[in-house]
């Protein structure tokens, strides 16, 4: 049991470890999509300029800023959801408490379920574009690289999703998986 207890602290530990990263990413990202939008609009308005690059880069950030942060989002369950099975299991189970966490821990293997095959579908997806590699049109780039990122949102959203079956990520952690 102590092992058991070790490894989900490990795991916790290194889930930590990579919300920083994520933390990281997306506040870089969100600073960089705002300057990308101020060009585009100091070029379109100001200068009358096209800045074409400016648009392609910030919809790409949109596209990983989404993603990523969907993975992030698992961390404390900051996706929007119904609360009706709650207020229903409160109301008429004799043990609210237990069936809600086994409620919910149903919902989490079913979204579980869900991701992973899309994330199983898209890899498929990926794999056929990298046949054909795309260019994009303003700022040359490889399109394998903002189309990636949604696969990486997908990753995340399984590697959080899995630990919360596990652990509450803002639980403070039990003196056994500290050792």
């Amino acid at each position: 049991m102590t092992k058991e207890k070790n490894s989900i602290g490990t795991i916790r530990s290194l889930e930590h470890g990579l919300v920083k990263v994520e933390d990281t990413f997306l506040c870089v990202s969100l600073v960089v999509l705002t300057v990308s939008i101020l060009i585009q609009i100091v070029g379109r308005y100001i200068l009358k300029v096209s800045t074409p690059w400016c648009e392609e880069l910030a919809r790409y950030l949109f596209i990983a800023l989404t993603y990523v942060g969907s993975g992030r989002a698992f961390i404390n369950n900051g996706h929007i959801n119904i609360d009706l099975m709650d207020t229903l299991i409160e109301k008429y189970s004799g043990n609210p408490k237990k069936t809600l966490t086994a409620f919910n821990r149903f919902s989490a293997i079913l979204t579980q379920v869900f991701i992973v095959s899309f994330t199983v579908i898209y890899i498929s997806y990926l794999s056929s574009i990298a046949k054909r590699p795309q260019e994009s049109a303003s700022m040359h780039i490889n399109m394998l690289i903002p189309m990636s990122f949604v696969l990486i949102g997908l990753i995340l959203m399984v590697l959080h999703c899995a630990c919360r079956l596990f652990y509450d990520y803002e639980a403070v952690p039990t003196e056994q998986e500290e050792e």
